[in-house]
């Protein structure tokens, strides 16, 4: 099984985060015309967020291990470059290490298999645009494995 560079490994991990959120919040609208307490759509909404934060920061991670300085971050982020290497310096160590970080999950650095984690999401993802907009001809061809071959 081939090693794949950390930089790439947190690219899937954001692209499963990037479904997890997509999936979250397609079930979210589903629930809107259901009677439910205002507190159980606020814990719902504040669960969508925190989805879309796990998004920023493995993107984040992504890009410093693909070589963004952390001026070009503290930019992107509209932070003092100084706050974004605070924020975000240990995670990246985490991911460049041996081993990875303590997460074992889908395109974490303990996932054993990455190839198949970006052969789901390209699944996903072809289904996925087809069902939302029957209007897209092909969706685009293995968008997340392609990262793993360029």
């Amino acid at each position: 099984m081939p090693e794949y560079d950390p930089a790439v490994r947190a690219q899937v991990a954001a692209a499963v985060a990037q479904r997890d959120v997509s999936q979250f919040a397609a079930a979210l609208v589903g629930t809107t015309s259901v009677q439910r307490p205002a507190r159980d759509r606020i814990q719902e909404a504040r669960h969508l967020r925190l989805l879309a934060l796990e998004v920023l920061d493995r993107t984040v991670i992504a890009a410093l291990l693909d070589g963004m300085s952390w001026e070009e971050l503290g930019e992107a982020l509209l932070l003092d470059p100084a706050t974004a290497r605070v924020r975000y310096e240990s995670a990246v160590k985490r991911w460049s290490a041996p081993g990875g970080s303590a997460q074992q999950g889908p395109g974490d650095p303990g996932d054993p298999d990455v190839a198949g984690t970006a052969g789901l999401l390209d699944a996903w993802y072809s289904d996925a645009v087809s069902a939302l907009d029957p209007q897209v001809g092909e969706p685009a061809e293995r968008p997340v494995s392609r990262i793993l071959h360029p």
